[in-house]
């Protein structure tokens, strides 16, 4: 009877901390594959990044340069990517500053490598 019991729990372990999760994991990816739409930029499990321009469905074209589409299964899809996550870039001729070193000093530039003697 108390093997069992220990049974039982090792199974009631098993699944809180095995199956509970994966299935959660999996129903999480089921409602992203189900919400996908047209513009949404999108990363696939291959580390392809694309904008959704049409979902079939099985699966889904991607734009992942101008005029450049291809096709994916709809489960190859593994993110979306949220629209606030862009980099912004410096304005053209705009120099970086120098970060400050500890002290509060910019750091000095760095010597140009010489070549070796007898090249």
């Amino acid at each position: 009877m108390e093997f069992f019991i220990i049974l039982a729990v090792m199974f009631g372990i098993f699944w809180l901390l095995l199956i509970r999760p994966q299935k959660q994991q999996q129903r999480r990816h089921q409602d992203l594959l189900a919400n996908l739409k047209p513009g949404d930029e999108v990363v696939t499990n291959g580390g392809i990044y694309g904008d959704i321009a049409e979902v079939h469905d099985d699966r889904v074209s991607l734009e992942v340069a101008e005029d450049v589409w291809i096709e994916v299964a709809k489960p190859a899809i593994a993110r979306i990517i949220p629209p606030e996550t862009t980099v912004e870039e410096p304005e053209a001729g705009a120099e970086p500053e120098a970060e400050p070193v500890a002290d509060g000093e910019p750091e000095p530039e760095p010597k140009p490598l010489e070549e070796p003697a007898g090249r």
